[in-house]
Formats: C-alpha cells, sequence, structure tokens
C-alpha cells in the first residue's frame, strides 16, 4: 500500500528556501513521478487503459514516421493502438534486424543522445537495443516506486549483488566494491534514507562474505545464486548476522527452499520481473507470493497460447511485451522468451494484468564433479570476446562434461577455441571436459524457450 508520504521520516533540510519554492527541481519531478506512476498502476483501470492506449498510438506513429522496417509491419490504415492485434510478433532476429539496418530511432537528424544495451543472452541469442535517457531516468523512478507501494522503510541500508559482465572485469580481483549515501535517487534529498552499496562480484566467495559483514545489510538485492552461497557458508544464522531485513530476488530462478528458510527467521522475500532491453515488466505481489502485477506504466504483457508449455504441472503460454517507451529500438509484440500464465487481476484485489508461474528462469546451477552445486554465470558478452557468434547454447550433460554450441560458425581457430575453454574453466572447473562445438544452426525444437544454460543433472 502507498502509504501517506507525511508518515515518513523527512530530512531536516528536505524543502527548498528560495521565493516561491517547496523542493529543488529534480526532487519535486521525481516526487511527482513516484506518484503518478503509483495512481496509474494502482489506480482505476479506465483511465489507466486510455493512458496507454494513447501511448501506445504515439510509440506506433513515431515508429511508422521513422522506419521503413516498421512500416512494413503495419497494416495499411490508420495507426493507432486498434492495429497491434494485426501486428506480427517481433523476435529477436526482427530486432536486430531493425537495428543494423536503422540503427536509432529517436531522431531524424541521428543527433538525439542515445546509448545501447546488449542483453546477456540469457536465452540464448544475445540482442542489442537503444536507448533514451528517458528509458534509464524512467528505470531509476520506477524502482523507487516499490518501496512505496509496499510500505517499506526509506531508512535501511541497501545492498546489491552483481556479476561480472565483462572478460576484463572478470580478470580482476574477486569483487570490487561501489558505495554511496544514499540510494533514493532523485528524491534522496527529501527523505531519510540508509546508504548504499553495489557488490561486483567475480570468485572467492569467502571475499563476498567478508565485504557482506563490513556494514549491516538491510535490503539484499541479488539472485538467488548468492544468496546459496550465503546459506551454504553459514545458513540462516549468517544472514541473521549480516541484518538482512529484506531479500529482493532478481534475475534467475528463485529457490522455493531459500524463501522457506528466511521466512522461517522472518525475513520476507519480493522477486521483481524484468528484462534489460525492456525494463521493468512486473512486481511480486507483497500479499501473494508468485504472482507479479505487472509495471502498467511501462509495458503491456499480451499472452500467445499459440505456444504453450507446461511448468509446475500448470498450462503456461508465450508472454509478448510491448515496451511504451521503446522510441529508440521499438520493441512491439516482443517475443521475450519467457512462459507464463496470464491473469487480469490478482488474487489480492489488484485491477490489472497479473502474471504467475513465470518458466524461463534458469536454475543457472551446475554439479561439479566432485557432486557439489555451483552457480553457472556467464554472459554472451563474454564469450563474444573470445569468438563471433550469433546465437549460444551452453549444457551441461553429465558430471564431466560441459557442451558449448556456438551457431552461426562453420569453424574456429584453434586459439578462438583455446580461449573458450580457458573462459568456461575460469567460471566453472578445472575438472570438467569442455567440448566447443560450431554449428550452422542451433537446433533448439527441444526447449522452445531457448535457455542459454542447462543442467541435466544438477
Amino acid at each position: 500500500m502507498f502509504i501517506d508520504l507525511t508518515g515518513r521520516p523527512l530530512n531536516l533540510n528536505a524543502y527548498h528556501t528560495t521565493p516561491f519554492t517547496f523542493l529543488s527541481q529534480a526532487a519535486q519531478n521525481g516526487l511527482a513521478n513516484i506518484t503518478v506512476i503509483n495512481l496509474i498502476e494502482n489506480g482505476d483501470r479506465a483511465p489507466r487503459e486510455a493512458w496507454q492506449n494513447r501511448q501506445l498510438t504515439n510509440l506506433l506513429k513515431h515508429a511508422h514516421a521513422r522506419s521503413k522496417f516498421w512500416r512494413q509491419r503495419m497494416p495499411s490504415r490508420i495507426i493507432n493502438h486498434g492495429i497491434i492485434k494485426h501486428m506480427p510478433i517481433q523476435r529477436r532476429g526482427d530486432v536486430a534486424a531493425q537495428v543494423k539496418l536503422e540503427g536509432a530511432l529517436t531522431a531524424a537528424d541521428r543527433k538525439s543522445p542515445v546509448s545501447s544495451y546488449a542483453s546477456t543472452g540469457s536465452t540464448g541469442t544475445p540482442v542489442k537495443v537503444y536507448i533514451c535517457p528517458e528509458n534509464v531516468y524512467y528505470n531509476v523512478i520506477r524502482s523507487l516506486v516499490q518501496y512505496f507501494i509496499n510500505g517499506l522503510s526509506l531508512a535501511e541500508s541497501r545492498v546489491s549483488i552483481g556479476p561480472a559482465r565483462s572478460l576484463d572485469e572478470l580478470e580482476k580481483e574477486s569483487l570490487s566494491v561501489e558505495k554511496t549515501d544514499s540510494w533514493l535517487g532523485p528524491v534522496s534529498e527529501v527523505f531519510r534514507n540508509g546508504p548504499a552499496k553495489k557488490i561486483i562480484f567475480r570468485h572467492g566467495e569467502a571475499a563476498l562474505i567478508k565485504e557482506l559483514r563490513k556494514d549491516p545489510v538491510g535490503y539484499l538485492a541479488a539472485a538467488s545464486r548468492y544468496l546459496t552461497i550465503l546459506m551454504n557458508h553459514g545458513g540462516t544464522d549468517l544472514i541473521r548476522k549480516l541484518g538482512v531485513k529484506l531479500w529482493i530476488h532478481r534475475q534467475d530462478y528463485r529457490d522455493p527452499e531459500i524463501v522457506e528458510a528466511l521466512k522461517g527467521i522472518g525475513i520476507p522475500s519480493l522477486s521483481n520481473y524484468s528484462a534489460g532491453e525492456l525494463g521493468p515488466i512486473a512486481f511480486e505481489c507483497s500479499r501473494h507470493q508468485g504472482y507479479f502485477h505487472v509495471a502498467h506504466t511501462n509495458v503491456i504483457v499480451e499472452s500467445d497460447d499459440r505456444l504453450t508449455a507446461s511448468f509446475n504441472g500448470a498450462s503456461v503460454n508465450r508472454l509478448l511485451v510491448t515496451h511504451l517507451h521503446s522510441y529508440a529500438t521499438p520493441l512491439i509484440r516482443y517475443d521475450i522468451g519467457d512462459f507464463a500464465h496470464l491473469e487480469q487481476k490478482c488474487p489480492c484485489g489488484h485491477d490489472g494484468p497479473t502474471i504467475s508461474n513465470i518458466y524461463g528462469r534458469g536454475k543457472h546451477f551446475m554439479r561439479l564433479p566432485s557432486g557439489a552445486h555451483k552457480p553457472f554465470y556467464l554472459s554472451t558478452r563474454m564469450l563474444q570476446e573470445a569468438a563471433a557468434f550469433g546465437e549460444c547454447r551452453i549444457r551441461q550433460p553429465d558430471t564431466e562434461t560441459i557442451i558449448v554450441e556456438l551457431g552461426g560458425r562453420d569453424y574456429l581457430t584453434a586459439e578462438e577455441e583455446s580461449k573458450l575453454k580457458a573462459l568456461i574453466v575460469k567460471v566453472t572447473d578445472p575438472a570438467f571436459t569442455i567440448k566447443i562445438n560450431p554449428v550452422k544452426e542451433i537446433d533448439w525444437s527441444s526447449d522452445p524457450k531457448r535457455l542459454f544454460f542447462s543442467s541435466a543433472v544438477a
């Protein structure tokens, strides 16, 4: 519940002192946007859907005006939100083709500021998109909104743990740490809030735990694989001593045993569902675990019943996501590669599309030859620094072998194969036999999710 803002502790100098001014412009804009996002997403459904339709029409008109690629995908009729149901599904190959042909679509003169994002390739096929500064700002603000929606204290510290994103980072020391005095961004000058710590973890579990012991953790934003490290090195006693108040799960499969173990010591967990090329897609309901309220101000989610799968005994459909703010690289009816069940309301009463039974977040665990389990993380960006490819799949068929398939390659040079094997060994275990198979095209017929990594024995 979005609690009364007057109930939140304020900084002594929260208010601006110049004439006719209440807050600094950045703080005022941030607070206004936080409030309005909550109003749109949790207010009346009819005004929200009218707003979404208008935003979708704006995006479609923009894409039609700036892109031959998109004009060819749209029906010959007046451009408005109603045509989306007649448009083809957009796949990763379509995104790559549009980006290669036309670049960013934000301005006709190509001079508007844009940056690019390259996905980690969790589904095996890396994708690059262009993003606007407004996308970055929205993502920051929307992440803050959830703390207000869930009525969470802002005074806690916040620690995030993430992996290395490049070979250069992987070669460095075991971890790096970035600290700031606050984590509330543009509204940090208004509300009292705790410090932030960002940990880039590469290797050395003891070093990670040593760093976490230095300061109370508070809110821990991390993938399940990092919680597994903590559980293996001290269990719930260690997590309690670290001062964890809430686990904000992200990125991978959330281990239900860890959720229950934390619940047993009074630590709740909440999960976020997002994608790097889209930003936030949905946030877990605080009252019903496993149900995710769609981030209505950012995306429209469709359920495509032409392609289904089974997960936890339930039938789930392919998800198609339209990013309402994707002006640099339009993502419209985008096949994100995940399956889920889409309902129009949440059991909590939230009147808006709600996702459950999300299938696609790989467990990211392997079983070592010794029998132990180890979290697996290796982005396609790292692999492409060793050898170029179109798509990739890594499989562990047994406890002795790791198989790497590189699509779009007829052969590899001896140097490329050597670099790839060295990289795989570095993030797995020297005891594995590494097999590198260049292929023209990967056969994904047995796995429509196209998981980048899977283990048959983990």
